[in-house]
């Protein structure tokens, strides 16, 4: 059995697999298991693929697959994955080439279900350390996840024991996985280190503002409706409260507004009104937004439905 295997998808991404694939195939960690999943990509990268599979056997297991989009292609990796523990890198960033072991070795010290590191925001002409703050399991990881999958390595077994999966066809589905763990999480560890480069760039999925945004709506749904099924959302009622204000508030409202179709960004700016205010109605009374002072809660104290859709117009023009 592999220490980790690493789950790596494949789409449109000749450019930068190299470097992403070089980072991996030169582990520290020698019993390393790369799982790279093409999406059916229409360039070259199934060559790249190739050449490295070819060159690396006892290290890649390479896989192609018919198009599915990014979560169906992270649920095929995690039926592939062997190691004892598993993280995913997406296949136009990279990461430092002692990261897995170290990971690996604070998870074995502590038995730990999740290991947590930071990373760099890498644009062109600049770098941003991305620090993410240690936390306990349950209500205070709900409050400061940081919602990405790729600066984490999860323990395989408790993975498949609580038996989460990605929302097929719909982005941002590294929220709904995450969002979904905490109640479930035992032992969590952190590294205070930088180990993964991820790169801000044009035209990924992240920074391609279309109809999909909408998705963080039917995703957020969904991660409300598991703590119900579980029969845990009144234990989380004051968190999930919390995180969708912080999203909706927040995160997807900034991504919406910059939605280029006038109908469509109306329509998926009231979604998110609706989908906050239905479930939460009285969310201005909530304990953290009330507790934490930042900027950005003054930003959220100051919004009714008036001013939501003023300040879409204002910050739309600003940009």
């Amino acid at each position: 059995m592999p220490k980790v295997s690493v789950i790596v998808p494949v789409y449109n991404v000749e450019q930068y697999l190299e470097r992403c694939l070089e980072s991996l195939v030169n582990q520290t960690l020698e019993d390393i298991e790369i799982i790279i999943i093409d999406d059916s990509s229409p360039d070259n990268s199934h060559l790249i693929i190739e050449k490295y599979a070819l060159k690396y056997p006892k290290k890649i297991r390479a896989f192609l697959k018919e198009n599915g989009g990014i979560a169906d292609t992270r649920n095929f990796g995690l039926t592939k994955i062997t190691g004892e523990y598993f993280g995913f890198l997406d296949s136009d960033d990279y990461c430092e080439l002692d990261m897995f072991e170290k990971m690996y070795n604070k998870a074995k010290s502590n038995d730990s279900d999740i290991v947590v590191s930071n990373f760099t925001w890498v644009w062109d002409n600049k770098t941003a350390l991305g620090l993410e703050s240690s936390y306990k399991p349950g209500k205070d990881m709900i409050i400061n996840l940081f919602a990405v999958l790729w600066n984490k390595i999860y323990k395989t077994e408790f993975i498949k024991e609580v038996g989460i999966n990605f929302p097929k066809g719909l982005r941002y589905e590294d929220a709904s996985f995450l969002y979904k763990l905490p109640h479930h999480v035992k032992k969590i560890d952190f590294i205070d280190e930088s180990f993964v480069h991820y790169i801000q760039r044009d035209g990924s999925i992240t920074h391609t503002h279309n109809s999909k945004v909408k998705d963080m709506i039917y995703v957020f749904t969904g991660i409300l409706n598991y703590y119900k099924e579980q029969g845990i959302y009144s234990t989380y009622q004051s968190e999930l409260e919390y995180l969708f204000i912080k999203f909706f508030l927040g995160n997807s409202y900034l991504r919406t507004i910059k939605i280029k179709n006038k109908k469509d960004r109306i329509k998926t700016l009231k979604l998110s009104w609706d989908i906050l205010n239905n479930n939460f109605p009285n969310w201005r009374n909530n304990l953290y937004l009330k507790e934490i002072r930042s900027s950005k809660h003054t930003f959220f104290k100051l919004i009714n439905k008036r001013t939501y859709f003023m300040f879409a117009k204002i910050l739309k023009f600003k940009k």
